[in-house]
């Protein structure tokens, strides 16, 4: 007997690659200085990391679907902390207190 197969190349062709599994985070537009920590939280990212807020490492997007991600800057977020991103990849450099 033949052994079926559950899904033929063909059923991959409308698979979506840029559909994401993205965590949303609350975080304050980017400062270059120490004002970050006062700045308003009022700006939705998103990031591929495993937690609720970004970490060292995690890649940051400025949409859902992660095709533009987070210019250089230092970011507040919603627990008394601040994430750095230098350079132009949108990964997280560095967390650290207010």
């Amino acid at each position: 007997m033949p052994v079926a197969t559950p899904y033929q190349l063909s059923d991959f062709y409308e698979y979506d690659q840029d559909c994401s599994t993205l965590t949303s985070f609350t975080s304050a537009q980017g400062e270059s200085g120490l004002g970050t920590c006062s700045q308003t939280l009022n700006q939705t990212y998103y990031h591929d990391g495993s937690g609720a807020r970004p970490v060292a490492n995690d890649k940051v997007y400025t949409d859902s679907a992660g095709n533009n991600v987070l210019s250089s800057g230092i970011y507040r977020l919603d627990n008394n902390t601040r994430f750095n991103i230098f350079g132009n990849a949108g990964v997280v450099n560095s967390v650290d207190s207010c």
